[in-house]
């Protein structure tokens, strides 16, 4: 029983004497240190939240500004909501041309391949 107990405080002794060592050689930075460690405990879930949703964004201006460059030879014209509000006939010209010829010439290629596989 004596032997263990003088295990255990000899243990806690080298550990101690490690911990006073470290303490003295980082002196107060490690005090620093330990509180940045619960800021980003405590910030992480946020801040990971606020990575993600900005990159998410960057994604979709990026996919927009792609999109318009396609659309740019093309009647494209996105009024203002006032002036749809005064005359809503205008917004026949917020129809993206390029994109719906597209969508168009897809839509009669797969139902013809659509066709062609039923009747044979």
């Amino acid at each position: 029983m004596l032997v263990k107990l003088q295990n255990i405080i000899a243990k806690g002794v080298w550990q101690s004497l490690a911990l006073v060592i470290v303490f003295f050689i980082a002196g107060p930075e490690i005090m620093l240190g330990l509180e940045m460690m619960v800021m980003v405990e405590f910030l992480g879930a946020s801040t990971f939240v606020l990575v993600y949703t900005s990159g998410i964004k960057l994604f979709i201006f990026k996919l927009i500004n792609k999109f318009k460059r396609f659309e740019r030879y093309s009647m494209l014209f996105l009024p203002p909501l006032s002036v749809l509000k005064k005359m809503p006939s205008i917004v026949i010209h917020a129809i993206p041309e390029r994109t719906l010829v597209l969508l168009f010439l897809g839509s009669l290629v797969t139902v013809m391949l659509l066709n062609y596989k039923l009747f044979i």
